[in-house]
């Protein structure tokens, strides 16, 4: 194992997993990811996994927009299935208009 990085991310779920692929897309090699088990081994593997772009935050809508092109962009550069699955939603109204 390294002794030394500029960079140490601890947790290897999806947001460990992610921060270091960006990283790595940005440029920075003096990165490490330590994970006790394996990789997403976590809370991130039983995640419910909703994604959708509608939202009353228009930041939380970008970010949702970003990671489903992300998982496009994933799958094309490594050649390998994300598992990534959408399925489509429906809101309902709550109140009279």
């Amino acid at each position: 194992m390294e002794k030394n990085a500029k960079v140490v991310i601890i947790g290897g779920g999806v947001v460990g997993c992610s921060i270091l692929y960006h990283l790595s897309k940005f440029g920075l090699k003096d990165c490490i990811l330590l994970e006790r088990n394996e990789l997403t081994s976590g809370s991130s593997w039983h995640a419910a996994g909703n994604v959708h772009v509608i939202s009353s935050d228009p930041n939380i809508s970008r970010m949702m927009a970003y990671t489903i092109g992300l998982y496009k962009e994933i799958e094309k550069e490594s050649g390998h299935s994300v598992g990534f699955k959408p399925s489509g939603g429906f809101y309902l109204a709550s109140n009279e208009v």
